[in-house]
């Protein structure tokens, strides 16, 4: 399970990095805005990779935070965005993430809930560890605690959120966010892989690529998706 795990993490990867000198308002897969500013009740100033554009929203948008959404342009040039749905608090900070790839995460192709808790010690005693990464490893361990396995990595320069949580049938429930593909739920046997989107286009981008995890495969559309473990859910502040 750990290998289509594996594959599934990396189903993104073909997706075009996001330009910083143009940017397809069309596009094909939903985007991450961040909000800058609000100049009135119904406008933004937004960011979206390296550029910033004002434009109109009817859903009331915090500013500071993330959103994933659809992008449209029309033929009059105006901007509509839609499906704007907040992005967890763990996945708006690349702070956050681990700046290690998903092939040196998942090497091996068994995975032992002991052996990732000896491993976060580990490395949390570390005297010369820095304090960004005590943060993260203290983050999933605390996912640990709640009996969720919570891997936040850099995989070709895009953040990627793996969490997933082992059932009494010995299956896995699991949550993953894409900075292009939103945010997935599924659950994953050795034999099949039940998987939802949040995102139409996600929902036939994923249809397209579903191939490539050797599994069968089911997908469905599901309205609202959340993390298994999010900076809501801890007990402990680790901020300071």
């Amino acid at each position: 399970m750990i290998s289509t795990l594996h594959k599934l993490a990396g189903i993104g990867q073909d997706i075009g990095h996001t330009s910083s000198s143009s940017i397809n308002f069309n596009a094909n897969l939903p985007v991450t805005i961040e909000v800058l500013k609000q100049i009135d009740a119904l406008r933004y100033r937004l960011k979206i990779g390296r550029k910033e554009l004002t434009t109109k929203s009817n859903q009331n948008l915090k500013v500071g935070q993330k959103y994933w959404a659809n992008f449209f342009e029309s033929k009059g040039g105006i901007l509509t965005i839609s499906n704007l749905y907040r992005q967890p608090q763990l996945f708006e900070n690349e702070a956050y993430f681990l700046p290690i790839s998903i092939e040196q995460l998942f090497e091996r192709k068994s995975f032992s809930f002991n052996d990732f808790k000896a491993f976060l010690l580990k490395q949390l005693s570390n005297e010369q560890l820095s304090k960004e990464l005590f943060k993260i490893y203290g983050y999933m361990l605390l996912a640990l605690s709640k009996a969720t396995i919570h891997i936040p990595l850099i995989h070709q320069g895009k953040k990627v959120m793996v969490q997933f949580q082992k059932q009494t049938d010995e299956t896995l429930l699991i949550y993953l966010a894409f900075e292009h593909l939103g945010p997935l739920w599924g659950i994953l046997s050795q034999t099949e892989l039940h998987i939802s989107a949040m995102y139409e286009k996600s929902f036939h981008y994923l249809q397209k690529e579903s191939a490539k995890l050797g599994i069968i495969t089911h997908l469905t559309l599901q309205k609202e998706i959340k993390p298994l473990f999010d900076l809501s859910d801890m007990v402990l502040d680790l901020k300071g």
